[in-house]
């Protein structure tokens, strides 16, 4: 995943830490932080800038809040923050 593009054509989002798991029910809610983070509706820049082959992308800082299922049936669903830093 070292910059390359997806189907799509936008780059691979990578996340540190690269998993984000429920410490209470065990349940691995990466998918929900990739979602949200991939919901960066910015217009897109006629000049986005000077990109200079070879230069390493800078990790941004991110806070976003999932939902947590819980064990099957949903009875125990509560809201949880995850942080961490992602690079496209």
């Amino acid at each position: 995943m070292n910059g390359e593009l997806v189907g799509n054509g936008n780059p691979v989002l990578k996340l540190d830490p690269a998993e984000y798991i429920c410490p209470d029910h065990h349940i691995d809610l990466t998918s929900q932080v990739r979602d949200v983070l991939d919901e960066d509706e910015r217009p897109p820049l006629a000049y986005p800038g000077r990109h200079r082959p070879g230069a390493v992308a800078r990790p941004s800082p991110f806070e976003v809040l999932v939902t947590c299922p819980g064990p099957a049936g949903g009875a125990q669903s509560h809201q949880l923050a995850c942080t961490g830093t992602w690079t496209r």
